[in-house]
């Protein structure tokens, strides 16, 4: 099978273009970096937004655990994996929270997200067309052209 492009218009076998090494690199590094500041943010976000940290530290007897946990806290603490402060932060941060408070839930950030991926959506649909025209008049050149697919059923 030949590997040659073949001039739009004549019916061969599609070659679509080829992009180069440079290009690939540059898409590679940017996309990345796009990564690496999209795991960035959120890991930023996530630890500034974090559950404030307890004032008074409490022994572990008083803390609302089960007797195994309280076992496992008291073994990382023999161990120096964690102090009695870091322990309080832990139960203080995943002890729930009545009714709406548990999961709290920004409209306008929610409108936010929608709207983004909305208007990504929107970006995907209009360049999938763009492209697509474009490889139809590759493949079978300009619109109203004798080898265009709407004039070959009209002789």
């Amino acid at each position: 099978m030949s590997t040659e492009t073949v001039p739009a218009g004549t019916g061969g076998a599609y070659v679509p273009p080829k992009q180069s090494k440079r290009g690939q690199i540059f898409d590679s590094v940017f996309i990345l970096a796009l990564l690496f500041a999209v795991l960035f943010g959120v890991t930023y976000y996530s630890n500034a937004a974090a559950a404030p940290t307890t004032s008074e530290t409490k022994p572990l007897t008083e803390l609302p655990l089960t007797q195994a946990e309280r076992t496992q806290y008291q073994r990382a603490i023999d161990e120096d994996l964690v102090d009695l402060k870091g322990v309080n932060d832990q139960v203080a941060a995943s002890t729930p929270k009545p009714g709406s408070e548990q999961y709290p839930i920004s409209l306008l950030g929610l409108l936010a997200t929608f709207g983004v991926i909305a208007a990504y959506l929107v970006f995907v649909y209009v360049m999938s067309f763009r492209e697509y025209r474009e490889v139809i008049r590759e493949r079978f050149g300009p619109p109203g052209s004798p080898q265009s697919p709407s004039r070959r059923g009209a002789a």
